[in-house]
């Protein structure tokens, strides 16, 4: 404390060093409300290439979600020889789709967190579509190659048009 100052002055340029402190995504929710109204705006601001690769990692998580749900309702029908291994795969695809689902998410809402695991799951598909579309199976192997090489080239196009940025909280 300097002389002249009251214990409770605040230095100058700290209110301006406070305003110009990032938020947090939990700040953001806290301070914009519902996590819905959050998702839709950052997902108006986010740059073009960031907001489609969402879009593409959604529509996996809704196939799975949905997938996951047929798989569950198909355990119970009678050409089924192991219930057990059916219902499970079932949940694993609901449980993967979920978590697919809250990646798009963050991919508009905290960028930084999630480019990695997204990245992942994408280099992951690669392997299976090419196998896929190998055995046979052009229907689901090509259009799995397809969605997964879109996201890693719309991925890699943000990284390279925002390179310069300071990342994001």
């Amino acid at each position: 404390m300097g002389t002249g100052e009251s214990p409770g002055a605040e230095k100058p340029g700290a209110r301006a060093r406070k305003a110009r402190a990032p938020r947090t995504g939990a700040q953001e929710e806290k301070r914009a409300g519902s996590p819905v109204r959050v998702t839709l705006a950052a997902f108006a601001a986010a740059p073009r290439a960031l907001a489609a690769a969402a879009v593409l990692v959604a529509a996996q998580g809704l196939l799975l979600v949905g997938l996951g749900v047929l798989q569950v309702v198909r355990g119970f029908g009678r050409d089924i020889d192991d219930l057990g291994r059916a219902e499970f795969g079932g949940v694993i695809s609901l449980f993967g789709g979920v978590v697919v689902l809250a990646l798009a998410r963050t991919l508009v809402v905290n960028r930084a967190a999630s480019k990695s695991p997204v990245i992942v799951i994408q280099l992951l598909c690669l392997p299976v579509g090419w196998a896929m579309a190998d055995n046979g199976l052009y229907g689901y192997g090509i259009p799995l190659l397809v969605v997964a090489a879109a996201i890693l080239g719309l991925l890699a196009l943000n990284g390279l048009r925002h390179r310069d940025a300071p990342p994001t909280p």
